[in-house]
């Protein structure tokens, strides 16, 4: 098991905070425009 120290554990706490807050919509949506991206770079 690995221990983390304090400022670690609010670190990852605030990255998992921001991650629940990123709605599956929004990531969908900049799929949509990675996609139309790569096909537009070729």
């Amino acid at each position: 098991m690995v221990t983390l120290s304090d400022d670690e554990v609010v670190l990852i706490r605030s990255i998992l905070t921001a991650l629940r807050s990123i709605k599956i919509r929004d990531i969908d949506k900049a799929l949509v425009i990675l996609a139309k991206a790569e096909k537009g770079g070729r």
